[in-house]
């Protein structure tokens, strides 16, 4: 048995089943790198999503300095790192809630200085967060299609008097919401207020929510958090069947390391606003800068995390 130990305690790595690689477009996830080449095609492969020198601080403060990372088209990329190490900043840095100090953000052929928040469903981008943003007083099938508002291009007015616009884009949102509802295995409470939901399952329907629109980029803030062992290892598979059937980039933060080392392809730490590591999950776990982060001391001899 192989655990990290935290101020939490510490996290058993087989407890989550061992991560499969989907073929997905482009080859496997962790050689979609920016720059490579694709043999069929002969045309470089852009990285799902690029941060090229990514600063931010608050007041004086630094929240990142110069972080540079790049997720590949159909990879799961962990962001671990003791808390205040600069996670959420960078998730809410590639989803335009914070504005950085200085970099860039890169989706696909898109650069911004600014990430627009209104244009991110236009660019694929979807989120979740920490906090459970659902209509708890909606059913599970009228919450998922809140993914797809992007879509609705009829004026009010039409959408109002029922123009044919209007109605076949209802038509396929609410399609949409059926092929995801499905997908994961949440036909049995479609029809649920999604308040009365146990709270892994609403962890579900915001997952959906998120997926409806079919991103190639999926941002998940802790979606494991609050959870039990069994609804970790379901929602687990899910996000894992999510990368495999749509080919999304993922990008997650989360605490359990036990669910990142045994979920992701990649796993880049932070720690007081840096990037200390990034590689795959062997190669982080046996990385001085990585231990010394999460136990307090150095462990130059180590050849995994105890």
């Amino acid at each position: 048995m192989t655990a990290i130990a935290t101020g939490a305690g510490a996290f058993r790595l087989e407890e989550i089943p061992p991560r499969r690689y989907a073929h997905v477009s482009g080859g496997r996830p962790e050689q979609a790198l920016e720059g490579r080449v694709d043999e069929s095609a002969k045309t470089p492969v852009r990285p799902a999503l690029g941060l090229a020198s990514i600063s931010l601080a608050f007041g004086g403060v630094a929240a990142l300095r110069e972080i540079d990372l790049e997720v590949a088209q159909g990879e799961i990329l962990a962001v671990i790192g003791p808390n205040g190490a600069g996670k959420s900043s960078l998730l809410n840095i590639v989803s335009g809630i914070y504005r950085l100090d200085r970099g860039e953000v890169r989706f696909g052929e898109n650069s911004f200085r600014e990430v627009p928040t209104s244009k991110l469903a236009g660019l694929g981008v979807a989120r979740t967060f920490q906090n459970l943003a659902l209509f708890k007083g909606l059913s599970v099938f009228d919450n998922v299609p809140m993914g797809l508002a992007h879509r609705v291009r009829a004026g009010f007015l039409q959408q109002i008097v029922g123009s044919l616009l209007g109605r076949r884009i209802e038509a396929e949102n609410r399609a949409a919401a059926e092929e995801v509802i499905g997908f994961l295995h949440l036909t049995e409470v479609r029809d649920r207020l999604t308040g009365t939901l146990p709270y892994g399952l609403q962890k579900r329907v915001e997952l959906a929510r998120a997926l409806v629109a079919r991103p190639k980029l999926l941002l998940l803030d802790e979606p494991f958090a609050g959870v039990t062992l069994t609804e970790k290892r379901e929602l687990s598979q899910h996000v894992r069947n999510a990368r495999d059937s749509f080919g999304a980039a993922i990008v997650l933060i989360e605490h359990d390391i036990g669910v990142v080392m045994g979920l992701s392809d990649r796993v880049a730490v932070l720690d007081y606003g840096r990037k200390i590591a990034d590689g795959t999950p062997d190669q982080v776990r046996a990385d001085a800068a990585v231990i010394d982060a999460y136990l307090g001391v150095a462990h130059e001899d180590d050849k995994e995390l105890i």
